[in-house]
């Protein structure tokens, strides 16, 4: 648990579900709610489009961020492979919406 991420109280009973889904408060005050992907999984990140990639580093059951990025899909500068291993990302949260509202939200809020 995070002051600023939680898992999905919707979802404390259904043990298949609780590990693949996360939420994040931005510094807007909204919550985001975000799928959770595996260190490992970086091939299907690299076809998101739109939304919010939020790099983390789970330590028990603390969600650390430690890097957030806007998705853009096949960028030659973005390896998310070797940014993760270079920060240590355990799991990749994203948040899928249009624009890049979200990112900054999220970005002002977890980075500071």
């Amino acid at each position: 648990m995070s002051p600023r991420g939680q898992e999905l109280d919707s979802l404390a009973e259904a043990n298949v579900l609780r590990g693949r889904f996360f939420s994040w408060l931005g510094v807007s005050g909204r919550r985001y709610v975000c799928s959770v992907f595996q260190r490992g999984e970086e091939a299907f990140l690299s076809d998101v489009e739109s939304g919010a990639i939020i790099g983390v580093v789970r330590a028990g059951a603390a969600a650390r961020p430690v890097c957030v990025l806007g998705a853009r899909r096949n960028d030659p500068r973005l390896s998310l492979r070797d940014l993760g291993r270079e920060f240590g990302v355990t799991e990749w949260h994203v948040h899928f919406s249009e624009g890049s509202e979200a990112t900054r939200d999220l970005a002002a809020s977890l980075l500071n």
